[in-house]
């Protein structure tokens, strides 16, 4: 067996193991600390900045942010596609009024600058909308089960 050092005789202490000292910080430990706590700040700040806004309200996660809410609207979600063509959103939110009071609503608030309804299925129950500087169209669906209606839109931009 092979020994970088010979062993200690017998009845001699056995010699202390000199270990290295470090010397400085050690760097790769401050970068990695540093990055995970730049994230978490980052990621808190973003947070924020939606509540700020209201999950609710348009504005949040690609619904521009003077698309009408029906008020007390619950978000059921949000999805953001990208592409080549351009970018859609598709919204869902739960309101608890009728499905007359909330279709009033949107009658009135998607007449409004700066959006207009461009057409209305009644076979379907979807209208198309757009805004006035024809940045966005847009679909919205509204159906409805006694008390509560459910709001689905379709955004493209």
């Amino acid at each position: 067996m092979y020994a970088p050092f010979p062993g200690p005789s017998q009845g001699e202490p056995t010699p202390a193991v000199i270990q290295p000292r470090r010397s400085g910080p050690n760097w790769i430990r401050i970068a990695i600390v540093g990055t995970v706590g730049g994230l978490l700040i980052v990621g808190g700040l973003a947070l924020v900045g939606s509540l700020g806004k209201g999950w609710n309200s348009g504005g949040s996660f690609g619904v521009p942010q003077d698309f009408p809410i029906y008020p007390g609207a619950g978000l059921i979600g949000v999805n953001e596609n990208f592409s080549s063509s351009g970018t859609t959103v598709n919204a869902s939110w739960d309101a608890d009024a009728s499905l007359d009071t909330v279709t009033a609503f949107y009658s009135a608030r998607l007449n409004q600058q700066p959006w207009a309804i461009t057409a209305m299925n009644a076979n379907d129950g979807t209208w198309k909308f757009r805004r006035t500087d024809n940045k966005t169209t847009g679909l919205i669906r509204l159906s409805g089960h006694g008390q509560r209606t459910r709001i689905d839109i379709l955004l493209l931009k």
